[in-house]
């Protein structure tokens, strides 16, 4: 097993576009498939899903998701925790195929961040209806507490007693201490793209990530064994 940094996994994703010429929106979609399709494995009866995403390249590997559930028949329904113009890059273009493909979403409005009674409608939206939660809410890079709505966000997740499968990282936990930020979402899977996080280390992470998952994002191997050869532990 090698693990990676928050810096290494940002560098390595760097270094597969600008030097190897692996477009980001194809590391994009083939961590997303790959999620869609560990799902589909640990939810065979097809029970609905909920995704949340957030405004970055997480939401953007929920959307990856959401696309491959609804092509595989899952039903699958989409919640956008972002403004209109708070996406961009390969998160944006694959909101953009989920919004032409006649999938079930629901963008928040600014006004479901002051006023809690429509906020509170715009949750319950999200889970009544749910069997699974994924979160696509924040990934690795995270380096911050999640403050309001997240963190009431995250406070229902926890109490919903519903399977969830966090994507990458369990939302508000460190990549490299394996410890909350703050509000955390606590996982019962986590699908985590090319090596384990540095702070999965930490058997304290176990609480917030459930059973780990390896997924291949299609980074070149040359790469890949570079980083394994440096952090192999």
């Amino acid at each position: 097993m090698f693990t990676l940094s928050r810096d290494e996994v940002r560098e390595l994703d760097r270094r597969a576009i600008n030097e190897f010429g692996v477009p980001g929106v194809v590391l994009m979609e083939n961590a997303g498939r790959g999620c869609a399709e560990l799902l589909m494995r640990l939810n065979p009866e097809r029970k609905p899903v909920v995704i949340l995403c957030g405004p970055g390249n997480n939401g953007g590997d929920g959307f990856v998701i959401a696309r491959h559930l609804d092509n595989a028949g899952w039903p699958v329904d989409v919640r956008l925790f972002a403004k209109n113009n708070g996406l961009s890059g390969d998160a944006a273009l694959n909101f953009e195929i989920v919004t032409d493909s006649d999938i079930q979403f629901t963008q928040n409005d600014p006004a479901y961040f002051s006023d809690p009674v429509l906020y509170g409608q715009f949750l319950d939206l999200s889970f009544n209806r749910a069997v699974w939660i994924v979160d696509a809410l924040f990934g690795s890079g995270l380096s911050r507490l999640l403050a309001a709505p997240f963190d009431e966000l995250v406070a229902i997740v926890n109490a919903s007693g519903k399977p969830v499968l966090a994507i990458d990282i369990p939302s508000g936990l460190d990549c490299d201490t394996g410890e909350p930020l703050g509000p955390t979402v606590k996982a019962t899977h986590t699908a985590t793209f090319v090596a384990h996080k540095r702070g999965f280390l930490n058997p304290a992470s176990q609480a917030w990530t459930g059973k780990l998952h390896v997924i291949d994002i299609g980074a070149p191997r040359v790469l890949v064994d570079e980083y394994r050869r440096q952090t192999r532990v």
